[in-house]
């Protein structure tokens, strides 16, 4: 009786072997991301299905040199905006002077929204809009008087802060300021 089922499941799972085997070698892989990073070659598929490689060294280095030219000083600014809300929640200011604050209407926080929009790669934008949030989700947690998701919140703001000025070093355009920032 053993020997009789035996058979069959060697079969069975001989089938299966095959169809996992032509599965894994005629499925498609994605095509690669490509996120350009000065001094790094950023691959393309072509139409035919091969990928051609493009030196973007160039391109890129000058993309961001003149995002750099045109809102390094936004960024800054906004950080100079932000390091201010977290000085006046550390200081516990009265809650009729936060509640006043309006993040999102703040000229420091509409040009960065501006800045993330343009930046030449959508990461490093996001990654901006996730600075923004993050203020503003230290700023609302505190007046609902949740202090650990304030304190969650503002940690969360000093790595991206942290992050930005280890960017903005690659092409300073103020560099005094980014040192003297970044100390504060």
């Amino acid at each position: 009786m053993f020997s009789d089922l035996m058979l069959p499941i060697l079969v069975c799972a001989g089938c299966l072997i095959i169809i996992v085997l032509v599965l894994i070698k005629t499925r498609k892989k994605p095509p690669p991301k490509t996120f350009s990073i000065p001094g790094t070659q950023a691959t393309r598929p072509s139409q035919n299905g091969e990928t051609e490689t493009a030196v973007t060294e160039a391109a890129s280095d000058q993309g961001l040199l003149s995002w750099h030219e045109g809102f390094e000083s936004t960024v800054l600014d906004f950080i100079e905006f932000s390091d201010g809300l977290i000085e006046t929640i550390v200081n516990e200011a009265p809650l009729e002077e936060i509640q006043s604050i309006d993040v999102f209407g703040a000229t420091e926080t509409l040009e960065l929204q501006k800045a993330a929009s343009e930046h030449p790669s959508p990461e490093m934008g996001a990654e901006l809009s996730a600075m923004l949030a993050s203020i503003s989700s230290s700023l609302h947690a505190y007046l609902r008087s949740e202090f650990d998701l304030a304190e969650q919140q503002q940690s969360i703001y000093q790595e991206y802060r942290e992050m930005w000025f280890q960017r903005l070093r690659q092409f300073p355009q103020d560099i005094d300021r980014i040192i003297r920032l970044r100390r504060a």
